[in-house]
């Protein structure tokens, strides 16, 4: 009978004992990978589902007006930050869920068992920002970001020293027209007043304003003395229907994301740069744009009227009024000029008998004379000609005699001389604005633009986001989660 050898027991205790610590270091391992990779996997999918979300801006907007933003809306009539919400989370399962592509994936996902099964819990946007937040700041901004690019410190420099001259001889503030309508006033008191004449005779003075023929151009009205026989832009665009006057009914979407504070000189240069962006951007009398609801859409923002005409002449009377004050100012610095009228209205005032209405008759007359010098100013912008801010002896047109008889004279083809064109003083009305006002104006324009585009009937600026902050909760079936915030801005 052949006798079994025995072995020595040690040796598998001890090998039962090293494979329970392996086993235990290696089921930790995996634990510790997979709580690494959920957590990993966790940052990654958020961050491309967000970025995903942030891609789908509007394609119009940027082609047309090179602005990011997601349309709240996708296309529909409801804008909503629960529309923005689904997309995150379509985007979310859909990396989470890891479809399969072709038959090979379909073979692996039905061989291998999933390694970290996370599911969505909750994708919540806490807050965003619209263009339309804090009176159109956000708006501002970005249409600063938008052409700062393009910009070159020329043009910055330019339009600061044009508005230094603005400030420094009160052109923005001094109203000419005022001015004139008070001295008439004063002189028309004198009307049918008794004085006594040399011979001793009492008679009632009758006589009539030095420039009368100045206050009958008046009368025809801005367009026609400047425009005459031009062709005029008969658009009208319904504005009771855009974003300015839903903001008025208090039906315009806000977003709850904070804008960064800035300092006087970021903001100073934000505004020049906030007018350079709508000049490149939008149309205007010499310049109009293809596809727009209205051809004068720079006009539109400064005077926000409902026709083309409309915004033209509203326009021409700032130009007119910023002219009045540039030419009275260069009237009373000219010494000749100034003299020139003073004795039309000396003499005028001893025709009369009434020598206390000779300084009366000479503001009368020079500001009288400004005006008709800033009406053929205006004659030759609009015929493509330039006229510099501050006149000098040089660049003077009209004589006295001419203002006082009415021969006023349409300019012939304009010819290159130096000075501001249309363009130059519409960026000093601009900049002279009310940025708030101006702002929304804008974004009227814009998106009665878009809505003319296919698929965009019921664009609205206010839907248009350009910042988000996200709460992501993410979960495993293993028992782990992860809450993730983030942050995606144009």
């Amino acid at each position: 009978m052949m006798k079994t050898r025995r072995m020595p027991a040690y040796l598998t205790v001890y090998l039962a004992l090293t494979l329970g610590v392996m086993t235990t270091l290696c089921l930790a391992l995996i634990e510790g990978s997979r709580y690494g990779a959920f957590q990993l996997e966790s940052v990654c999918i958020a961050d491309a589902c967000m970025d995903s979300v942030m891609a789908e801006y509007h394609r119009e907007l940027f082609r047309r007006y090179n602005m990011l933003a997601i349309d709240l809306s996708y296309g529909t009539e409801y804008a909503s930050r629960t529309n923005l919400e689904g997309r995150l989370a379509w985007y979310l399962d859909l990396n989470l869920k890891k479809p399969a592509n072709n038959k090979l994936e379909q073979f692996a996902n039905a061989r291998y068992k999933d390694f970290l099964r996370m599911r969505l819990e909750n994708a919540n946007v806490t807050e965003y920002s619209l263009m339309t937040d804090f009176d159109g700041a956000v708006f501002r901004r970005k249409a600063a970001e938008a052409i700062r690019d393009d910009l070159g410190l020329e043009a910055m420099r330019e339009a600061i020293e044009w508005m230094k001259l603005v400030r420094n001889y009160h052109l923005d503030s001094w109203d000419v027209e005022a001015q004139k309508r008070t001295v008439d006033e004063q002189i028309a008191t004198y009307q049918g007043k008794e004085i006594t004449g040399k011979d001793g005779e009492t008679v009632a003075l009758d006589f009539e304003n030095p420039t009368m023929t100045v206050e009958n151009q008046k009368k025809i009205g801005i367009l026609w003395q400047v425009m005459g026989e031009a062709p005029i832009s008969g658009k009208v665009v319904f504005n009771s229907k855009l974003v300015r006057q839903r903001r008025k009914n208090g039906n315009v979407n806000l977003g709850n994301l904070s804008l960064e504070a800035e300092d006087a000189l970021q903001e100073f240069a934000e505004d020049i740069l906030f007018v350079e962006y709508l000049r490149a951007y939008l149309g205007c009398y010499d310049h109009p744009k293809e596809g727009s609801a209205l051809d004068y859409e720079l006009e539109y923002v400064i005077a926000g009227k409902s026709s083309d005409a409309s915004n033209l002449r509203d326009t021409l009377l700032r130009l007119l009024a910023l002219r009045e004050a540039a030419n009275a100012t260069y009237l009373y610095s000219d010494g000749t000029k100034r003299e020139e009228a003073d004795l039309v209205a000396l003499a005028l005032s001893t025709l009369l008998g009434v020598p206390e209405l000779q300084g009366l008759f000479q503001t009368s007359i020079l500001l009288g004379w400004a005006y008709a010098e800033s009406v053929h100013d205006l004659r030759v912008l609009m015929r493509g000609g330039k006229v510099p801010l501050m006149k000098s002896a040089g660049t003077w047109h009209y004589g006295l005699d001419s203002v006082l008889q009415g021969m006023w004279d349409f300019p012939g083809a304009s010819e290159e001389k130096p000075g501001l064109c249309y363009q130059d003083y519409l960026r000093i009305l601009l900049l002279m604005g009310d940025k708030h006002e101006m702002s929304y104006r804008a974004m009227d324009v814009m998106e009665a633009n878009l809505r003319l585009t296919a698929g965009n009937k019921a664009f609205r600026m206010d839907a248009c986001c350009v910042g988000i902050k996200t709460r992501i909760a993410l979960e495993s079936a293993y028992g782990y989660s992860q809450e993730l915030w983030e942050e995606k801005k144009y």
